[in-house]
């Protein structure tokens, strides 16, 4: 039992804020059914509130779950069976026991909310395991948002058909099954890869919290790590063929970012075009849209990447012992500069991402200004590339640190964004374009340069880092 009571207590303790919300929503849906009259108007706020609470608490489960479930795990005694059972009393909570009381205080389709909750947590469990599966469901909602008239029918119609009840609960186990069957399978742990890689598939993750991956996360994988290869042996030959500092650079840009080579940031625009076009065509084909958010989205995407720094050096400290060892630099100071050096070329190419973004949004929402866009998306992105570079270089180095560092930098450059639209629309492009690119790359050039001579009188640190 003791097992059990800490499976329970895994999600409060590592997401405390999930863990409370999720067990208020319980509590509160609770209150509306019994007090709330007549109780059938409760239960339909209660089910609203328990589902809420459902999804969120088995999405954090899934998550904490999946990190437990390691091949080293299964060798405990009984796990699997200890598993199940709390499974069982998970359903009991969370479906049987408001099922029950619905059920005695006579509230109408009670079936049909208990596998309707069923469902909530089969959906919350299966996208804290695969996230992909999340894409299933993406399309109804964005129906239900689209045509509400028909999805009303839709539900009127279900609630008087004898098929919905077992399309329900059919859908809910194969969810499960979906959810159960990767994090059940004992395999060998997958290869460890660069934490500055350029990818958003989840192999950046800790080891302890490796997400397992669908088969064309695994495919979009190879295709980058094939690229990334090729990158590398060609800059190792053309190193060998003729030696120099620029070409050394690119060896160790490389190295650090494999998948920042021409070819791996062509197919990651490409990636993402698809998914956006696709976006744009089917949920946002509307008249009346504001073009210029297109840009200021390009941007966010564009600093998503920064971040990454100052979390993917710390963990790499342990390598970049090899690293000094092979350079073998004169002073510290110049391999902190290499270092800085190599980094630096993600300035550029969070620039030409957010350039092409901003191209694409620009064909697909027909935006009447599309010189504009471009310039104040040119001049705040390479501004604030070089501000995020900067502080997450040399930043905090807890989590919370870095999260409030990213969020402020955010809001500076979405402020900045919105402020030089108005400014470069208000005094033209000459006048208004040029005092956008003096304050912006004047603050960003003065922030990066003194982090640049901050970072080079750091002595280099190759401790891993603390858990």
């Amino acid at each position: 039992m003791r097992a059990i009571v800490q499976l329970w207590l895994l999600p409060s303790r590592q997401m405390p804020l999930l863990g409370v919300l999720a067990h208020v929503l319980w509590l509160a849906a609770m209150a509306c059914l019994v007090w709330i009259t007549p109780h059938a108007d409760g239960a339909a706020l209660g089910a609203g509130l328990l589902a809420m609470g459902s999804w969120f608490w088995h999405l954090g489960l899934a998550t904490t779950l999946r990190s437990a479930c390691q091949p080293e795990t299964f060798l405990l005694p009984a796990f699997r069976h200890r598993l199940m059972v709390f499974g069982l009393l998970d359903a009991l909570v969370w479906v049987g026991l408001p099922a029950l009381l619905a059920l005695a205080l006579g509230v109408p389709y009670v079936a049909l909310g208990g596998a309707l909750l069923l469902l909530a947590a089969a959906m919350g469990f299966a996208m804290g395991v695969e996230r992909w599966v999340s894409l299933l469901f993406w399309p109804l909602l964005v129906l239900a948002g689209w045509m509400p008239g028909l999805a009303g029918a839709i539900v009127h119609d279900a609630l008087h058909s004898p098929l919905t009840l077992p399309l329900l609960l059919l859908i809910a186990v194969l969810l499960l099954r979906l959810a159960l069957h990767p994090m059940l399978r004992v395999a060998d742990r997958p290869p460890d890869t660069s934490p500055l890689e350029g990818l958003s598939l989840g192999r950046n993750a800790t080891a302890d919290t490796m997400p397992r991956r669908s088969a064309l996360g695994r495919r979009f994988e190879g295709w980058f790590d094939a690229m990334a290869q090729q990158a590398m042996e060609r800059a190792l030959a053309r190193y060998r063929a003729q030696p120099s500092a620029a070409r050394r650079r690119t060896l160790v840009r490389r190295l650090l970012l494999p998948h920042d080579n021409a070819a791996a940031i062509g197919l990651r625009i490409a990636i993402m075009a698809v998914f956006a076009s696709l976006y744009v065509v089917v949920a946002l084909h509307r008249k009346h849209f504001n073009a210029t958010v297109v840009g200021a989205y390009a941007v966010l995407i564009a600093l998503a990447r920064f971040p990454q720094i100052g979390r993917g050096m710390q963990r790499m400290r342990p390598n970049l012992a090899d690293l000094y060892l092979t350079l073998a630099p004169t002073t510290r100071s110049d391999y902190q500069q290499t270092l800085v050096d190599a980094l630096l070329v993600l300035v550029p190419i969070g620039t030409l991402t957010a350039l092409a973004y901003t191209v694409l949004g620009i064909v697909l929402t027909h935006a009447t200004q599309p010189a504009l866009m471009l310039l104040v998306t040119l001049v705040v992105s390479t501004g604030g590339g070089l501000v995020a570079l900067a502080v997450h270089l040399i930043g905090p180095q807890n989590a919370v640190g870095r999260q409030l560092v990213n969020a402020a930098v955010l809001a500076g450059t979405m402020a900045m964004y919105w402020a030089g639209f108005w400014l470069v629309g208000a005094l033209g492009y000459v006048f208004g374009g040029g005092l956008l690119a003096l304050m912006t790359l004047g603050f960003a050039l003065g922030v990066w340069f003194a982090a640049q001579r901050e970072y080079q009188r750091r002595e280099p640190c190759f401790d891993a880092p603390l858990a």
